[in-house]
């Protein structure tokens, strides 16, 4: 069997496909298992790589499924809905792979766009797991009274801010008294500003807002550095973010500069020269390398594009698990293939969990961002980075293990 991934809907699809809440199953065991994606594909610039890079790991773990034989011997299609980056338009999409009797829907990318759906898989009885979505305000959502209907595959952002702090507070690194916060001005930002807020013990002296489309970001730059504080923190999303960033780092500011995650940092522009960035760790196991090895004309892989597949993967897993192909029964299995324990298996190696499910073993899927283990509210605890640039490379300055944030070691 080979990968079938398709944008658009097909009618033919939606005939054959049940629509009823938590009982997203199939009728007829031939039928194809639809696992859908929310993907900001015409977004701007760097986010509409992104989710191209995105598409492509889900087209992967379809492919590697698929090579296995299936879902329950059934073939697995992947339909892609366009969010745009916008939460109307985002939740059209949503609501035509609800109505596709999609099992599972890998997304949404941005915290923004996600935050406003995050509600409706309960509702809807349907899986959502996001692969960047890391907004704090998301670890509780999607709960519904026989499972939890989101979550994802990315760390929460109180890690990151977490991280961030140590930079600001550590006398190695920025060892600020005061800071200041840019932020873009949506629900990933006004999230990871609070988290960040209770977790350092530098002064913030003020968090300034800014539009994601900015065109006044000079002004708002000038009024994150004014005063002189000891550091400004900046907070963004890959692509319109990135304009307010090149101002703040050619700014006359003399102070450091801490960037937020999953922003591109242009290590060869001299201006970046000192920036700090506190980053996922990337895990670089064997499910990584086998992950960049069927992707190697997109190398590098963008942000999260790892996370997407293991997505895709852990709802594949966890169906294949439950017996039943429903969104319920899949959601109720997630932590069973990641929990950290029972046999571990990665990237392409479907066909290995199936054996071990039908001998009645458990697996523990180890994916291509590495040792998910979710946690209770369906997240995992992941390893940070402390990078800052120099020398026109950004280097690795500290590594925090899982247990810096209260996990296990790797």
């Amino acid at each position: 069997m080979h990968q079938v991934s398709r944008r658009g809907w097909l009618a033919a699809t939606a005939t054959a496909l049940t629509g009823g809440a938590g009982c997203l199953g199939l009728r007829d065991g031939d039928d194809p298992v639809t696992v859908g994606s929310l993907l900001p594909l015409s977004g701007e610039g760097m986010l509409g790589t992104m989710a191209s890079h995105h598409e492509r790991a889900i087209d992967a773990a379809v492919a590697d499924v698929n090579d296995a034989g299936g879902v329950h011997g059934r073939t697995v299609v992947h339909e892609v809905g366009d969010t745009a980056a916008d939460p109307e338009t985002a939740g059209e999409a949503y609501q035509s792979l609800v109505d596709e009797g999609a099992v599972a829907i890998v997304g949404a990318v941005l915290s923004s766009v996600t935050t406003a759906l995050a509600e409706r898989p309960a509702e809807d009885g349907v899986l959502l797991l996001s692969p960047s979505s890391t907004s704090p305000s998301l670890a509780s959502a999607g709960r519904g009274e026989d499972a939890k209907y989101f979550g994802r595959t990315c760390p929460n952002d109180r890690q990151q801010a977490a991280a961030m702090a140590k930079i600001l507070d550590d006398r190695r690194y920025a060892d600020a008294d005061d800071a200041t916060v840019l932020y873009v001005d949506d629900a990933f930002g006004t999230a990871l500003v609070d988290a960040v807020t209770e977790a350092t013990e530098t002064e913030i002296r003020a968090t300034v807002p800014f539009a994601p489309s900015d065109p006044d970001a000079g002004t708002r730059v000038t009024a994150a550095t004014s005063g002189g504080p000891d550091a400004v923190v900046f907070v963004g999303t890959p692509g319109p973010s990135g304009a307010v960033l090149d101002e703040l780092v050619a700014a006359d500011y003399s102070g450091e500069v801490v960037v937020s995650a999953g922003m591109s940092v242009d290590a060869s522009n001299r201006d970046y020269s000192g920036t700090y960035t506190a980053s996922v760790a990337s895990a670089r196991t064997v499910g990584t390398q086998r992950l960049e090895r069927d992707l190697v004309d997109l190398a590098p892989l963008m942000a999260y594009t790892v996370n997407a597949y293991d997505a895709a993967m852990l709802a594949s897993l966890a169906a294949e698990r439950a017996g039943d192909v429903t969104s319920t029964a899949a959601a109720q299995s997630l932590r069973a293939v990641a929990g950290g324990t029972g046999h571990s298996v990665t990237v392409g190696q479907f066909d290995r969990a199936s054996e071990l499910f039908d001998a009645g073993r458990e697996v523990n899927y180890r994916g291509a961002s590495g040792a998910l283990d979710l946690q209770p509210d369906l997240e995992p605890l992941s390893a940070y980075l402390v990078e800052r640039v120099q020398g026109g490379s950004v280097q690795t300055l500290e590594l925090l293990q899982r247990s810096y944030f209260g996990g296990a070691e790797a």
